[in-house]
């Protein structure tokens, strides 16, 4: 098999009136839904998805406008995107599926199990912010380069990216103009994402794992034990000596919490 024949579509995809969204399917068991991180695909989850491929039924998707999924809307939102999965779920899930999400994968599941608890047996928000605070927003500028008119620079981002950058850009099948509309669009989610209030945090009951590296530079711990003292079901797993590439670079340990986490519900 070549490079280019293991790049070929090979999922399927849910057409809503809005959005084409495509997704794969893999193993058998109970339903087990991964969510990716922003400026990335379903291919993200590559590397995990034979081990959990022996226990669950793993659905991947792409999130509108990343991957193989368009985006005719023009912008991102997460009330939106979390419908998005709601809709996945409906149309391919037997029963209500785990949900992991890893950095904006787990605000995605987060937003999905506040509006859709219904289709969320239990989910792992991995990576996730709590409140944005102008640290955030200035993190957020400094990664996109933001200029005054509000607009990124590519360079700034691959530069900002380093070594991961040719995996990233190669996640994304439109080229060079699907790229700048997904860098452009995730900006604005990012700079206007108001996050979630303590209220709302109140109000997501499905049980939650809240996972973070004691060295991540994108969520501080102090973040993610604010989460997980607000949400009313939750456990807390922190990886010792990790930043924010967990799932990679300490993926024995991911696998290891999610699947106890999991199989305690």
């Amino acid at each position: 098999m070549t490079h280019a024949d293991r790049d070929k579509p090979r999922g399927k995809t849910v057409e809503l009136d809005d959005v084409s969204l495509y997704y794969e399917e893999f193993g058998a068991g109970y339903p087990l839904l991964l969510l990716h991180g922003g400026l990335e695909s379903s291919r993200t989850w590559l590397h995990l998805i034979p081990n959990l491929a022996s226990e669950f039924r793993v659905i991947t998707v792409d999130t509108r406008g990343h991957g193989h999924s368009t985006n005719p809307a023009g912008r991102l939102a997460y009330p939106r995107i979390a419908s998005d999965f709601a809709a996945v779920i409906e149309a391919v899930a037997t029963d209500p599926p785990y949900v992991v999400g890893w950095s904006d994968g787990g605000q995605h599941a987060l937003h999905l199990a506040l509006r859709y608890p219904q289709y969320v047996r239990a989910f792992v928000a991995g990576a996730a912010d709590y409140h944005p605070t102008p640290e955030t927003q200035g993190w957020v500028r400094d990664f996109f380069g933001i200029d005054a008119l509000g607009q990124p620079d590519l360079t700034q981002v691959e530069r900002m990216l380093g070594e991961s950058y040719p995996r990233f850009r190669a996640m994304h099948a439109g080229g060079d103009e699907h790229w700048r509309t997904l860098v452009t669009q995730t900006a604005q989610l990012w700079l206007d994402y108001p996050g979630l209030s303590d209220a709302e945090f109140g109000g997501i009951t499905r049980p939650a794992l809240v996972m973070v590296g004691d060295r991540d530079g994108d969520v501080p711990v102090e973040a993610a034990i604010s989460m997980y003292r607000t949400l009313p079901n939750a456990d807390l797993a922190v990886c010792p000596n990790a930043n924010h590439s967990i799932p990679w670079r300490r993926t024995g340990w991911f696998l290891d919490s999610v699947r106890e986490f999991l199989r305690r519900h």
